[in-house]
């Protein structure tokens, strides 16, 4: 799976054409070397998220789908959706696709790179979830879990924040509803 995408490079204020793809093992490996030390470093709350050993737990699971953003061969965002299991809270009864990882390069974060490399990863990555929704035939309806300092991306977003969730380790669930057309 290939798709052309465009995110903003921050320097010149400039669009740039990347591309939307499926996560392979080079990108987990990249992950290890280039993202991970500068998350750590950073103190980032998604450091601990091991990408490789969870594409090796769902690796056999048809429910999981995993994504990266490219640019010039280096990885700019990552995601992992699950497209079967999941039900809408604002919809009861109603499939989404659940957002189980989503982030971006340390060199697209602002508290770690100031000015980032790129604008738009997180929200390109989100709308694909979006995408893959309709594709579904579930209305596009997408929900996650937040960690604490992504709420407010979520939520500039249009996702509607509906509260804590104590099987969640008390992060904050968010969730689409149906796109309206």
């Amino acid at each position: 799976m290939q798709k052309a995408i465009r995110l903003l490079r921050v320097a010149d204020d400039q669009p740039v054409d990347a591309v939307l793809t499926s996560l392979t093992q080079e990108h987990l490996d990249s992950f290890e070397t280039l993202w991970k030390p500068r998350l750590q470093i950073a103190t980032e709350e998604d450091r601990h998220w091991d990408w490789i050993k969870k594409n090796r737990l769902t690796a056999s699971c048809l429910s999981y789908e995993k994504y990266v953003i490219e640019y010039e061969r280096i990885n700019q965002g990552m995601m992992m959706i699950e497209i079967d299991g999941h039900r809408s809270l604002l919809e009861p009864g109603k499939n989404i696709v659940y957002v189980d990882l989503l982030a971006t390069a340390p060199w697209n974060r602002q508290p770690i790179q100031n000015p980032p490399q790129f604008r738009g990863v997180g929200r390109v990555l989100l709308e694909f979830a979006r995408l893959r929704s309709l594709e579904l035939e579930y209305g596009g309806r997408v929900a996650l879990h937040s960690l604490p300092r992504a709420e407010s991306f979520y939520t500039k977003n249009g996702m509607k924040n509906l509260g804590s969730d104590p099987d969640k380790q008390n992060l904050a669930y968010f969730e689409w509803g149906r796109v309206e057309i």
